[in-house]
């Protein structure tokens, strides 16, 4: 997935860093968590326009808000990111608003940032849900989300093979 030029100029640094790199080899929602967390990072962009939200804060907590996630659960997964975005130097607006992103089960937003990660994570999502879908057809989300089972360390030794097909 290839950024906007504006949104470049904002999460460059960000798309390579080693915490975000591998993401690319982790399971979300049944597509690459990178995925995730890239359309997570584009409708903030777009929704902290609307809202008139700090675009640079927005998009940088999105592009963050479920490293190491799975240290977690749903209510408490934000803090758990809001800390690693804070040991790679991100501001704590950027952290204050990753924290809230999984509302309701978790706190409710304080800021017009938060409520904008909160808006544009469950629009990810969908997204993400739909990707998969439209991709069980061809048997592409299925091949896909195996590859990762396999590349995923989360999954590695711990993942059930599905039947050989007949």
């Amino acid at each position: 997935m290839t950024l906007r030029p504006q949104l470049q100029a904002i999460l460059g640094d960000l798309v390579t860093h080693p915490k975000v790199q591998e993401t690319r080899h982790h399971l979300h929602h049944n597509v690459p968590k990178h995925d995730h967390l890239m359309r997570s990072a584009r409708w903030s962009y777009r929704i902290a326009g609307l809202l008139k939200a700090d675009r640079r804060v927005c998009a940088r907590a999105a592009i963050l808000h479920d490293l190491d996630s799975r240290n977690g659960d749903w209510a408490t997964h934000g803090w758990i990111a809001a800390n690693v975005a804070a040991d790679i130097g991100e501001s704590t607006l950027v952290c204050r608003a990753i924290v809230p992103h999984m509302f309701p089960l978790g706190p409710a937003p304080k800021s017009r940032e938060g409520w904008v990660l909160v808006i544009a994570d469950k629009l990810a999502s969908l997204a993400d849900m739909g990707d998969f879908v439209a991709g069980l057809l061809s048997g592409r989300s299925l091949r896909r989300r195996d590859k990762l089972r396999e590349s995923d360390p989360y999954y590695r030794g711990n993942r059930r093979r599905r039947p050989a097909a007949a």
